[in-house]
């Protein structure tokens, strides 16, 4: 686990991660961390959490994924959150939360997850790195059973440094860049709706009150034209698409976010087998414009 925390939680059960908001919002903090400042270690653990059914079903409500009894490889992300913001809204982590843009994701789940189990999630963060778009920070999160780690995550955030004409232009490429299908490839397409309240109902869920994502007033005070999908709604949205044989455990799933997902919009799953992955990218209705790109593989 690291060196020993500068911050410590311990819960024996969550907190709303609503109580954490208003240090996100009303605090005072730094667009990118000072010159000579760092991260310390800030971690949190939980104890013997449960999923609760309403809140699961939601969940499954939203995100299109099926109810088998098991949790949706992307909730245990949800059931973390409280965690999430109380590492990120504390003030020994001196980057502002609603700065943040989640630019990765990577989950490995060890087995399949009981919708009724008992599970012990730990979670932390340390140091930065210094890159040409600005600052990235790595949350990791691990779901323990009865057996060990169930479940582990690691979401990478940026916080993002004004970029000149030449780095604005390097980022964008970047953004654009994703695996595309071989000529001997067969992409299935499934397409997928983002409504108005997608935004709403999931910030609801999930704890992630971003503005950016409830509705169009809000997204136009941090420079967006209307409201924005949840990067996390869009992948599990993705990940229930492809259906349960490319999810099996144990799997590792990895994806990159993107260009924003509008709400409301239309947009297309594609995605193929490769190489013993399962490979996968959101696009706009005209398939033309990445949204996420990623890829599945056992194990």
């Amino acid at each position: 686990m690291g060196r020993p925390a500068a911050v410590s939680y311990r819960f024996q059960r969550l907190p709303s991660a609503f109580r954490y908001y208003p240090r996100a919002v009303f605090g005072r903090r730094a667009a990118l961390v000072p010159e000579g400042a760092t991260v310390p270690r800030l971690e949190g653990t939980a104890e013997a959490i449960r999923a609760h059914a309403g809140h699961l079903a939601r969940y499954r409500a939203v995100c299109g994924f099926a109810d088998d009894g098991t949790m949706p490889i992307t909730y245990p992300h949800v059931l973390a959150m409280p965690l999430h913001v109380a590492l990120l809204t504390h003030p020994k982590f001196v980057v502002r939360l609603m700065g943040l843009i989640h630019v990765g994701n990577e989950i490995f789940q060890a087995r399949p997850m009981p919708a009724a189990g008992s599970y012990r999630i730990r979670t932390w963060i340390e140091g930065h790195r210094d890159g040409d778009r600005g600052h990235e920070f790595d949350l990791y999160t691990e779901f323990d059973d009865a057996s060990g780690i169930a479940w582990h995550e690691k979401s990478t955030l940026l916080a993002r440094r004004a970029a000149g004409r030449g780095q604005a232009a390097r980022s964008a490429r970047q953004t654009l860049r994703y695996e595309k299908p071989q000529e001997a490839d067969a992409p299935a397409v499934t397409d997928i709706a983002a409504s108005r309240s997608v935004g709403r109902r999931y910030g609801w869920i999930s704890g992630d009150l971003n503005p950016i994502h409830l509705g169009d007033r809000g997204a136009k005070l941090f420079g967006f034209d209307r409201a924005v999908a949840h990067g996390m709604w869009s992948m599990a949205r993705s990940l229930a698409a492809l259906g349960p044989a490319p999810l099996a455990p144990p799997v590792r799933v990895h994806v990159e976010f993107k260009l924003p997902l509008f709400l409301p919009s239309s947009a297309r799953l594609e995605h193929w087998p490769r190489d013993g992955r399962h490979v996968f990218v959101l696009k706009d209705a005209d398939g033309q414009r990445p949204h996420l790109a990623g890829s599945t593989r056992p194990g």
